[in-house]
């Protein structure tokens, strides 16, 4: 048999013609895709919402990020309206007092009333005491004339508060305030003399101290305030120069003016032993007043003595963070009668 006339079965050659097959309009399979968008490609999914529980946490979260803003705006309005309170409030007491000129001045020049400087608003509106004129020649009983001014006006001031213990006064600072004391010493951190809430609070002294400056060492508070007010500017005593110019702290109380010279000024915490009050003999008492010095970041010469007695002015400071303090000591040099 001839192998090359045998065809197998289902091999027959198809002829095609090529020409008879129509081309036109016909693309490649690249071509197509260059015509295709990628929703054709990738069709759009349908929209997933997030479920209920996580559109609630975010409406949580909004709201409170919206009342910590009011929050805080609230608060530095306050703030503000405070120090502007306080700075009303005790300055119409330091006019109508008459601290400077009753410290250095005659004391003819100072008997006046709170009305003569214009605070008779803030009298009325704060409780301000007008301070009477005051006789100043000399009482049967041989009271000087400035114990006879000074127990006039401690009286009128305690007809506004009984817890009025004496007025401290530094000079060339706003440190020119009245001094309270009550039973604890949390009252008067936000409370002014006239027993009204006030940020500022009221200069006080540590209520384990007497009321009548006889301690060895009488504490006596104040707030560092951002505008200056209250005991912001003992931060001045930091100062060489200002300490040199200004050596001398004035406690005006009913049995006179106690003046006493700043011997140490530094930084510390709340558990440093500054504050202490009760001592068990003079000399554990001469033991701390002199390490309270050695503590000073200024050198000032003094030489303490057994019956010596101390006042300590205390504030917040940021060295320490929140337990940071400026402690201000001086001691006691002359009680003007």
């Amino acid at each position: 048999m001839d192998n090359d006339n045998i065809t197998p079965t289902g091999s027959e050659e198809l002829n095609v013609d090529t020409e008879d097959t129509p081309t036109e309009g016909k693309r490649s399979f690249s071509e197509s895709l260059d015509s295709l968008t990628t929703t054709d490609i990738a069709p759009k999914l349908p929209k997933k919402y997030p479920p209920f529980t996580a559109l609630f946490t975010k409406g949580i979260v909004v709201l409170l990020l919206v009342a910590v803003i009011v929050f805080c705006a609230g608060k530095l309005r306050d703030s503000i309206e405070g120090y502007g309170k306080s700075d009303e409030l005790y300055n119409s007491f330091a006019e109508s007092w008459g601290s400077d000129d009753l410290i250095f001045g005659s004391i003819s020049s100072i008997i006046s009333k709170s009305d003569k400087n214009g605070h008779g608003s803030a009298t009325q509106v704060y409780g301000s005491p007008t301070i009477p004129e005051v006789s100043v020649e000399d009482t049967d009983d041989g009271i000087s004339p400035t114990l006879v001014l000074l127990r006039a006006k401690f009286a009128k001031l305690k007809q506004t508060n009984p817890d009025v213990i004496g007025w401290i006064t530094v000079p060339d600072t706003q440190i020119d305030y009245p001094v309270v004391k009550t039973s604890d010493n949390d009252y008067y951190l936000d409370h002014s003399i006239t027993g009204a809430y006030l940020n500022s609070g009221t200069i006080f002294v540590d209520y384990r101290n007497e009321r009548d400056w006889t301690d060895k060492n009488t504490v006596i508070y104040g707030h560092n305030m951002a505008s200056g007010a209250m005991f912001a500017h003992l931060a001045k005593f930091k100062s060489s120069s200002f300490l040199r110019a200004h050596p001398y702290i004035y406690v005006q109380t009913e049995n006179g003016i106690y003046v006493y010279k700043v011997f140490s000024v530094y930084e510390t915490n709340k558990y440093n032993p500054y504050i202490r009050i009760h001592f068990g003999s003079d000399n554990d008492f001469l033991e701390w007043a002199k390490s309270m010095k050695s503590s000073s970041l200024k050198s000032v010469s003094y030489s303490f003595k057994s019956d010596d007695r101390v006042i300590t002015m205390s504030t917040c400071t940021n060295g320490f963070g929140d337990d940071g303090r400026l402690a201000v000591h001086a001691v006691l040099t002359e009680i003007r009668k």
